[in-house]
């Protein structure tokens, strides 16, 4: 069947015999060579089915690789370059399949090998469908075109639209429709029904048309064509012959008078012979330009041909890989997907404080680039009307905390200066003072009554709970500090211990700086973290707008102290949103909801300041951003 060459460079022996292990459950030979080996030989008629190759990944030595191989070969030959933990940024340009990892797992070998196995699959069937139309008709060039709109389309909705009406312009047919089987689960088996999708009409005027399902079935000429997996040229559906099982549905033509007469229901394929979904062309039309009615219906539209059948059923052929690829693409994008709401659902799992914060900013950033898709004089209506950037600016939001995974759990959900049990411990100390202060007043002599040791109770009381602490507070706990007691043992020991005295006097918030740089430490963790990613091109910056979120335009911000336009446009934005969200957001322990008018007087205040971008916040004021979420929930 082939074989698979393995073009060394530092391959370890046990990757070498898990690929020659798994390989020869699939029929598959191995042959390692090295670059000199390569370089000395010719591909001809032994040419292998795939490369996997180990070299350090270089465009010379790709393009090394392909100039040993026949002329055109290399275009449908799958590739597999080994990379490291980033991906080089010319992979992309290159014609590679895929890119692995070292050492090599048992389920990325079988997928490679599929990938193998389903791209021979689809080159043969390509190969066979361009014979066919070079043998049997001279309309090379319309499916050369029809093959480069549907490889270059992932949106199934628009895949479809694309595939009836590319096919109704060739043919004349004056309507159409598709019907899609979908599958019981993702990857599962089919369902026994067909979904109606896309319908086209150039003479009816159909509306919107709803969603609706066909059986698979003899009863429905669509359900008939899925279950037998067989086209029907049929010259006149009002002609049927009684003997044929199916009929035409009649919903179009008592909703809008129209005749069906000439239909060609053609099932479309996957490799695996399977019928995904069922093409129907109706009324092949003498003039392109002709509306039908009653009176001319007739007279205008005669037969599809077999012409016309075998050039849609090779039509059909690369539709369906199209189809399911469109669908292959929807699942990845729903299982992405599902991996940013786990990623958001673990941050507010460790953070129930902030629970929901992303997905509010994510509302905030989206609010603020429709306002700016509205308006394009302002500086933001490029990034607005980018389809590509305005996806990977909603994913960085999204994602933006979530090296927050890598903070210490009490870090992120810490309420007071002290946690519990350290507090209650200092509790349990000052009870064991005012003891010898009735009983041994001697053993506390930096307090002259219970009455004192009280207040100072109530002090630390208030110091643990204040966000600010105020200078004649930070005095007091000063001298609390250095009052002495009398242990059990005898000893003479300071009230406060160091560490408490640390967290206690933080003069704002309730971190100490070496627990703050804890905290800030989650921006490099939230780069490090998304830099593991292999980003596609258009989403590639996603780990340096998540990471910048917390620089400022002075430079005073971090982890990189960036200043001004160094830091990226969508950066500057999220920054301010993100402040305005924690500011109103509902109570937290450590501090209370800002109320509105307060908050944007802080977002002026910072921007005065250049903390925070000036014109991101006259924008989001001016465009009311700020209202978004109120408006969207009403």
């Amino acid at each position: 069947m082939g074989s698979l060459i393995c073009i060394s460079g530092e391959i370890q022996q046990r990757d070498l015999d898990l690929l020659r292990e798994v390989a020869g459950i699939h029929g598959f030979t191995v042959t390692v060579m090295s670059r000199d080996g390569i370089q000395g030989k010719r591909f001809e008629e032994d040419l292998p089915r795939g490369f996997f190759s180990f070299l350090p990944p270089s465009p010379d030595l790709i393009l090394e690789l392909f100039a040993n191989l026949l002329l055109g070969s290399g275009e449908c030959l799958p590739l597999f370059q080994r990379v490291g933990d980033e991906v080089p940024s010319f992979i992309n340009k290159m014609p590679i399949l895929g890119v692995f990892e070292t050492p090599l797992t048992k389920a990325a070998v079988c997928s490679m090998l599929l990938a193998i196995v389903r791209s021979d699959a689809v080159n043969e069937r390509n190969k066979a469908m361009v014979s066919a139309i070079v043998k049997y008709r001279n309309e090379k060039l319309d499916l050369v075109r029809i093959g480069t709109a549907l490889s270059s389309e992932n949106d199934l909705q628009k895949l479809l639209e694309l595939i009836l009406s590319t096919c109704r312009e060739i043919l004349c047919a004056d309507a159409g429709s598709i019907y899609i089987r979908e599958r019981k689960e993702h990857g599962g088996a089919f369902s026994d029904t067909l979904s109606f999708k896309v319908a086209q009409n150039d003479s009816a005027d159909l509306g919107r048309m709803p969603e609706y399902s066909v059986p698979i079935n003899c009863n429905y000429i669509a359900g008939y064509v899925a279950l037998t997996a067989r086209s029907l040229n049929i010259d006149d559906v009002e002609r049927l012959d009684e003997s044929v099982p199916y009929r035409a549905g009649r919903a179009l033509m008592e909703k809008t008078g129209y005749r069906i007469k000439s239909m060609l229901t053609i099932p479309l394929k996957n490799h695996d012979g399977e019928v995904v979904g069922v093409l129907q062309l109706i009324n092949r039309k003498n003039a392109p330009s002709v509306r039908l009615d009653k009176a001319n219906t007739d007279q205008m539209v005669r037969s599809f041909s077999l012409s016309d059948e075998e050039f849609v059923q090779s039509v059909a052929s690369q539709a369906a890989v199209s189809i399911e690829r469109a669908q292959l693409y929807e699942n990845i994008k729903a299982l992405f997907e599902g991996f940013l709401g786990s990623s958001i659902a673990a941050i507010d799992e460790r953070d129930r404080v902030t629970s929901g914060h992303s997905k509010r900013v994510m509302g905030f950033v989206n609010a603020f680039l429709d306002a700016a898709e509205k308006d394009p004089l302002c500086p933001y209506y490029e990034l607005a009307s980018s389809p590509d950037r305005r996806k990977q600016f909603q994913f960085a939001a999204l994602l933006h905390d979530i090296g927050k995974i890598g903070v210490p759990e009490y870090l992120l959900t810490k309420e007071n200066k002290l946690g519990q049990g350290e507090f209650e411990s200092i509790m349990s100390r000052m009870d064991y003072v005012e003891l010898l202060l009735a009983l041994k007043p001697s053993n506390a002599p930096g307090w002259g009554s219970i009455e004192e040791a009280e207040r100072d109770r109530e002090l630390l009381k208030q110091v643990n709970e204040c966000g600010r602490l105020s200078d004649e507070l930070y005095r007091r706990l000063d001298e609390l500090k250095q009052k002495i007691y009398i242990t059990i043992q005898g000893q003479k020991k300071e009230f406060l211990s160091q560490d408490e005295w640390n967290k206690l006097s933080v003069r704002s918030g309730n971190l100490t700086p070496e627990e703050r740089e804890l905290i800030n430490s989650h921006a490099v963790s939230t780069f490090r973290i998304l830099s593991k990613i292999p980003w596609t091109g258009n989403l590639a910056r996603i780990p340096e707008i998540a990471a910048q979120h917390h620089e400022r335009t002075d430079g005073s911000g971090y982890p990189g102290k960036l200043t001004g336009d160094k830091i990226l446009v969508e950066s500057r934005i999220l920054a301010v949103i993100d402040i305005y969200e924690a500011l109103v957001a509902q109570d937290r322990p450590y501090k209370p909801r800002t109320s509105l008018k307060k908050a944007l007087q802080i977002l002026r205040e910072e921007a005065d300041r250049n903390h925070l971008d000036k014109n991101v916040v006259s924008f989001f004021i001016e465009k009311e951003i700020y209202r978004s979420p109120e408006k969207q929930s009403s």
